[in-house]
């Protein structure tokens, strides 16, 4: 009887994942609103944050929850060198978050902690960029250089969701369309460890979702965006390592790094557009806070939160099939500028139309 239950969660496990994050998630989050209400943990309203209702910022504890019981549970079965590594990261970066949560952190001790976590994962758990496949003309990289690479990698998509997560819905809903998106590819490539993985992302983010995307009563706070941003940089190099290493790869390996890019898209431009601002336009530290990124200018030209985040949700849905059905019609090269291209443009059409009502006297921003 015993084997007959193995073989069964065996079997099932990928079913079993999304369903168990979302029900452990779900059911912790109410728990933690009451204790942050009788704790009086609340997130503090200013310039940007213009809620003005009492907010738990604890939501990255039932995220956390969620998805590492559910994968814990769900993989009892496979084995992974790197999953102890990536274990220890998750922790390292749950602690600092819900640190930072409770009791903000200065910059360079909150970036600390996520070099802490990306460092044991890089160079004891192995996970490393270590090929750009002939994109640019560069091939396999050095021991060192991927190293460096793949850390800064993991801390530029850690602080992107960190970036990101500044309106109801956006971190969790680009989460499930990564997540699932990779869903579908690591399914294809038989990989069944990490599609596990983007299973009990995906189930952790629906059921935060819906205590998050309409008339919040939760935030995911810097423990909830800063574990989502880890994974989804795990979830992308184990792409690119998986599927070099299949005879039944998705795409070829250059277009797969482009594939890949297109996945992260929302998260990469927006951070780039704000770092750039905030360091060669306003003279001042990439991580200071302010209202230049793209979810609060669809706020300011007159979207709800809602309205917003599916709208960058859809966005990133259509660079996702753009480049997949492209890459038989266009070099990698080619592509990734063309899509890089197309991103920047398109994230400066709300700014656009910021300007025209500005101009036209049409300006009413909602909060």
């Amino acid at each position: 009887m015993a084997n007959l239950v193995e073989e069964l969660m065996i079997q099932y496990a990928a079913y079993l994942a999304p369903v168990l994050a979302f029900v452990v998630t779900y059911f912790s989050i109410p728990a933690i609103i009451r204790l942050s209400l009788v704790k009086k943990l609340y997130d503090q309203p200013d310039e940007r944050k213009k809620h003005n209702t009492r907010i738990s910022p604890l939501g990255g504890m039932a995220i956390f929850g969620g998805m590492i019981i559910s994968f814990v549970f769900s993989t009892a079965h496979l084995a992974n060198p790197a999953l102890n590594s990536v274990l220890v990261a998750l922790f390292v970066l749950f602690i600092t978050g819900v640190k930072d949560d409770l009791y903000p952190l200065v910059p360079y001790k909150k970036l600390l902690g996520q070099l802490i976590a990306v460092g044991v994962v890089v160079i004891q758990g192995d996970v490393r960029l270590v090929s750009f496949y002939g994109l640019f003309g560069v091939g396999e990289l050095p021991y060192f250089v991927s190293v460096l690479l793949s850390l800064f990698f993991f801390l530029a998509i850690i602080n992107s969701f960190n970036f990101i997560d500044g309106i109801n819905g956006l971190s969790a809903g680009i989460g499930v369309v990564i997540s699932l998106t990779y869903v579908l590819v690591f399914n294809y490539l038989h990989s069944e460890l990490f599609q596990i993985l983007a299973l009990s992302i995906v189930g952790s983010q629906l059921a935060f979702l819906r205590f998050n995307l309409v008339n919040a009563k939760i935030f995911m706070g810097d423990s909830g965006s800063m574990i989502l941003g880890f994974l989804v940089a795990l979830l992308s190099i184990s792409f690119l390592q998986i599927n070099e290493l299949r005879e039944n790869f998705l795409l070829e390996k250059i277009d797969a790094m482009v594939f890949a890019f297109a996945i992260i898209i929302i998260p990469v431009v927006d951070t780039i557009r704000v770092v750039f601002i905030r360091i060669f336009i306003l003279k001042r530290s990439p991580f200071s806070a302010d209202r230049n990124h793209i979810h609060h200018t669809l706020l300011d030209i007159g979207l709800s939160h809602v309205q917003a985040s599916l709208s960058l949700m859809a966005v990133n849905i259509a660079f996702v099939v753009l480049a997949f059905y492209l890459n038989d019609y266009l070099r990698a090269t080619y592509l990734l500028i063309s899509l890089s291209l197309l991103a920047l443009l398109l994230s400066q059409l709300p700014f656009v139309i910021k300007s025209q009502q500005k101009r036209l006297g049409n300006y009413k921003p909602q909060n």
